[in-house]
């Protein structure tokens, strides 16, 4: 069998990239991206970190840093992240064939055991110059060394090839806690059992490592050592167990009519990445939370629906989904998050259909589906979207969002020559 190298493809601060390639007036200045509601600081420019300025950090917390800063402040726009991310990977793609799609930021792929720095190079530079965003691209032998290759290639150039009498070296001056897949609890065990670098880890005999810790961690101690145990494509979406999609109010609600609407969101958001990745579900589970701070903390519900028949339609989902919150609901309780999940998911192929139940009705919604898809995909996301869903925007607090630049007709950038 012919050996590979892997690589992965990392866009820098993905968040303020995709805002500043429509911004370039903001290179150089300090950006931040919030989350749901402006509650926490989810990325952060390099001039953002270098105010110490923590990411995941709630943003009344460091409000006066940013006024004081001049921090340029963005809500969440995850429309237009998901957008530049699927060309990122499209020219990901034409440039190494199959990738894996680990995040929305990150990919890995293959290469021959004898690439040149000057193809990764190519690499990189050709989903610069087609999508514009910065990107990274570390390769090693492992996925795990494949992810350190990509650090070490943001410190300087943005592409790195990480071979083993490198990687021996660096290791030594290394921290276990910037190794991808060891978490904090065995950060912490191994720190107690006097292990502070990655080469103390990795000179560690392995049933010593089989005796204190599970076999995540002796995968990831094989990785280090340059033997790959996770294959590219392992992790990729088609093999996703679960979807899942949330949100907050911006302040809490009594209203069953918010929670219908929030929900029927969220459900129409599942169902059509469903329909994308050609798969169906058959459990679904519905949450409506309180404030975990509040009075009512204990007053938040969650039912689990099982459906007869695995499912991506929009329809049939929001049916159930909608029955489950006017159960679950309480006209005296505040709530203030509600969600939608779905797992035990399957290809549509794998399905075979009961061939005494009747499919006009289901073949009819698909239709709807397929239609209602292609006009949000032309138009932008929720140009056509179901009755139950109110324009809740007033409602969310998304008062620094940017235009939906690349999904939106009324928001595509005008440019005039003068």
């Amino acid at each position: 069998m012919k050996k590979t190298q892997i690589g992965l493809l990392d866009c820098n601060n993905f968040f303020v990239s995709c805002e500043r390639l429509f911004r370039p007036d903001l290179e150089g200045r300090a950006v931040a991206v919030l989350s749901s509601n402006d509650g926490c600081v989810v990325a952060r420019s390099q001039e953002v970190k270098d105010l110490g300025i923590a990411m995941g950090v709630p943003y009344f917390q460091v409000k006066d840093i940013c006024d004081r800063e001049k921090v340029v402040l963005f809500s969440g726009n995850l429309t237009l992240y998901r957008d530049i991310s699927s060309r990122v990977m499209q020219v990901l793609a034409d440039e190494v064939g199959k990738c894996e799609i680990y995040s929305i930021d990150e990919a890995f792929f293959t290469l021959p055991d004898d690439v040149s720095i000057q193809r990764v190079e190519e690499i990189r530079d050709a989903v610069i110059k087609k999508v514009g965003i910065p990107v990274s691209v570390g390769v090693a032998s492992t996925k795990t060394l494949a992810k350190q290759a990509s650090t070490i290639g943001k410190q300087g150039g943005g592409f790195y090839i990480l071979e083993s009498d490198d990687w021996n070296e660096r290791a030594k001056e290394a921290k276990c806690g910037g190794v991808w897949g060891l978490g904090r609890q065995t950060v912490t065990k191994l720190s107690e059992l006097g292990i502070k670098t990655v080469s103390d880890f990795m000179c560690m005999p392995l049933p010593e490592i089989r005796r204190h810790f599970g076999i995540s961690t002796e995968r990831i101690y094989s990785e280090l050592h340059g033997t790959s145990v996770f294959t590219v494509g392992s992790n990729s979406s088609s093999v996703r167990k679960s979807l899942a999609s949330t949100g907050s109010f911006a302040k809490t609600t009594t209203d069953i009519v918010d929670l219908e609407s929030a929900v029927a969101k969220h459900v129409t958001s599942i169902s059509q990445k469903l329909r994308e990745r050609k798969m169906l579900c058959t459990r679904m589970n519905v949450q409506i939370q309180t404030d975990r701070y509040g009075d009512f903390f204990m007053q938040g519900h969650s039912a689990e629906v099982i459906l007869t028949e695995p499912s991506a339609d929009t329809q049939v989902l929001l049916k159930q989904a909608l029955k489950e919150v006017q159960r679950m609901y309480q006209s005296n309780v505040p709530y203030k998050k509600a969600g939608v999940s779905v797992s035990s998911l399957m290809p549509e192929s794998y399905v075979t259909h009961d061939l005494f139940t009747e499919k006009k009705d289901a073949k009819d919604s698909g239709n709807i589906d397929e239609v209602t898809d292609t006009i949000n995909k032309k138009f932008g996301m929720g140009m056509i979207r179901s009755a139950a869903i109110l324009d809740t925007r007033a409602r969310s607090k998304v008062e620094r969002r940017s235009p939906s630049y690349t999904t939106s007709w009324k928001d595509i950038p005008s440019v005039q020559a003068i």
